[in-house]
């Protein structure tokens, strides 16, 4: 089995590592750097699973275009979006929430959709994300520390590394190819 991650962000890969190890220890793995076609910080929770939905598709066509995989070969192509979105039933406008969305894009192009991390922001991350800037570099440049969203991410400095970015998306990814095994 042979599975493609549609980044090259050592986070994503590693998540997805970890939510394949134990169904699929032997597996071809590879991380390919692909546009989301959506906004650096996405601010929606439909333009984040669309950028999901793009980079497992782009990463697909990338993939076919280059001969890297064959239409009926048997390949898992994900994509991973992480961003934020305004709670509808909020009547506070500058609340927001986290989301992180993960696409499976299987050889027969059918998709497989996950979704979670969902939990509201402190006031000073959602300021800063309304305020323009994105998450990652944002809050690095903020606690001082580079590539935040290469390492723990937002969720590895809010709970004090309890858990952290890497886990954060195994957990939603592994749901994602989960439902592509389930439907095979």
């Amino acid at each position: 089995m042979k599975f493609f991650v549609a980044s090259s962000n050592p986070v994503k890969i590693n998540a997805i590592k970890l939510a394949i190890a134990a169904k699929f220890p032997n597996s071809m793995f590879t991380g390919v750097e692909v546009a989301s076609e959506v906004s650096a910080q996405p601010l929606s929770d439909e333009e984040t699973k669309q950028g999901a939905i793009n980079r497992a598709r782009n990463l697909r066509q990338l993939l076919l275009d280059t001969k890297q995989i064959k239409v009926d070969e048997e390949a898992l192509c994900l994509g991973l979006e992480g961003g934020v979105f305004h709670p509808r039933a909020s009547l506070n406008k500058r609340e927001l929430w986290s989301t992180v969305w993960v696409a499976a894009i299987d050889q027969n192009d059918k998709l497989f959709l996950s979704n979670g991390a969902r939990f509201p922001l402190p006031e000073f991350l959602s300021e800063m994300l309304l305020s323009g800037q994105e998450m990652g570099p944002g809050l690095g440049k903020l606690v001082g520390e580079e590539n935040l969203r290469q390492k723990e991410g937002m969720i590895g400095y809010l709970t004090k590394n309890f858990t952290n970015r890497t886990d954060e998306y195994a957990s939603i990814a592994k749901v994602a190819i989960g439902l592509w095994y389930g439907a095979n």
